[in-house]
Order: structure tokens, then sequence, then C-alpha cells
């Protein structure tokens, strides 16, 4: 089965020695790290597309102290519930590939699983092309690619995740199988309170939207939730993986650069929706 398209004629692309190719001989080679960059010069928006070297570095720094473990033990949990033999599975906006790596490894144990890994940003495919190459992770595979712009054929997943990212309903409707399953993570109503209060003075919960989301059905919605002790490095990594880090001000980002200890509640939201097509 074809998964990837090309992105300039949207036919199926076939892998032939290191390099993905259409039947119009658009091509695109695997880098050495191996993953592909599909994402097209006018689907991008900026020099510097999604997250940067430093704030990647500090995800994985964080998200390695196995800190948010309670997010990824609980989605792990329920993509192996599904009534699925078999997992064909993206990560959109997978980042660092913490999470991609994780599941692809556990559920691997015991169901039949492939997993591709897409995020705009080339630094994050690159931390999580090197990620998965020292676990030497098999059927689990990294695209640099834009979610408005899905550089896959339609009908190609039956599982989809999508965390604290944008979403794009109608381009996720498109690449999931009828009846396959997107899981939504948003930040629950007191996620990272003590964070927020320690760096503003006016502190405002979160509020996850209630979406009603096109060709989607809720199925169910679980509340994570936990309290996590944090020393400097970890406080300062974490701060600087959140858009926290691009809104807070140079006096309360220096006042937190000092913080030896932080207790702080985290708390996510997961929404499961099954896929339907007209």
């Amino acid at each position: 089965m074809n998964i990837y398209k090309c992105p300039v004629c949207n036919n199926p692309l076939n892998i032939i020695d290191k390099t993905y190719k259409c039947k119009l001989n658009h091509s695109y080679d695997i880098a050495k790290k191996r993953y592909v960059n599909l994402m097209l010069a006018n689907q991008g928006h900026s020099l510097q597309e999604g997250d940067n070297k430093m704030m990647i570095q500090a995800r994985s720094d964080f998200l390695n102290s196995k800190k948010y473990d309670v997010l990824l033990n609980s989605i792990i949990s329920n993509v192996s519930s599904l009534p699925l033999t078999k997992i064909i599975f993206c990560d959109v906006a997978c980042g660092d590939g913490y999470y991609t790596t994780k599941i692809q490894e556990e559920i691997s144990k015991n169901k039949e699983i492939k997993t591709i890994g897409i995020d705009i940003s080339k630094d994050a495919i690159q931390q999580a092309s090197t990620r998965r190459n020292i676990l030497k992770i098999n059927n689990l595979d990294y695209v640099i690619g834009n979610m408005d712009y899905l550089p896959f054929m339609n009908d190609s997943f039956n599982v989809l995740l999508n965390s604290f990212a944008p979403i794009n309903e109608k381009e996720f409707q498109r690449v999931l199988k009828s009846n396959g399953y997107y899981f939504r993570v948003l930040p629950g109503k007191y996620h990272l309170l003590e964070l927020k209060e320690f760096l503003y003075d006016e502190v405002r919960l979160n509020t996850p939207k209630v979406e009603e989301l096109e060709g989607f059905e809720l199925l169910k919605e679980e509340i994570v939730k936990d309290t996590i002790e944090l020393n400097n490095k970890e406080i300062n990594d974490l701060f600087t993986m959140t858009p926290y880090y691009y809104k807070t001000s140079y006096e309360a980002k220096e006042r937190l650069k000092n913080l030896s200890y932080l207790k702080t509640k985290i708390e996510f939201v997961i929404r499961i929706y099954k896929c339907s097509k007209k």
C-alpha cells in the first residue's frame, strides 16, 4: 500500500533505492538520518518552520525525564484497547518523536503497528530520527510536512494523534480511513497552574474548547492529571518548550532561571473521535 503522495502532482510515491519517486519522476531523497522532506517551498511560511533547535532540545530533555508519562501511558492504553488487529498510525506534529517512538515500541509488543511521524520543523524531525535510530525502532518513519498539505494518500491511516497543535479536520478526515480514530490532546483547566502563578500577576485557567468537528464523532473524553516536582533544569526546559516562552517578560524569565524547585499540577484532555466518510 502506498501511503506517501507526491506534493507536486498528488500521485503515489514509490521508494526506489534511497529515493521516493512518482510516475511523473518527481523525486525526494531519503536523508542520511532516514527521513524524507515532502514539504514544498510554497507550503511553508517562514525560514524557520516550527520549533527551533533550542525548543526541540528543551522538549526532548524534559520528556526524557518522564514527567509527562502519565499522558503517554494513557494514550498507549487507549490505542491498545481499540478494536483493531493492525494499526496504521500517524503522529501529526510529532515534534522530537518522544511519544511517537514510545507508542510504536509499546503497541508493537501486542499488535502489528506501522507508524509515521510528521512535523513542519526540520530540527524536530532530525531529532526524532536520531532517537529512533539509536533505539533501533522498526516500522517507524519520519517526514517533514505541513498539516495543511499532508503528503499522504486518502484513507492511509486508521489512527491519528494530534497533541498540543492546531488542527485541520478536513485533511485529517481525508487521510483517515472510514471509522478510523482521531486522538486530540489539549491542556486541561489547571495545566501548569503553579508555573503560571510564578510567572504572571494575573493567571487565566485553560478553557479547552468544545469542538464540533465535521466528519468526526466524539466517542470519549478523558482527563489525565498529576502533580510533578521539578528541579531548576526541568523547570526551564518545560518553560522553553511551551508557548509561554514567547509570551513572558524578560524580568519573569530571569526570575525563573534562578528557581531551584517547583511543584505544579499537570492536566491533559484526551478526546477520541471516530471518523466518518460521506
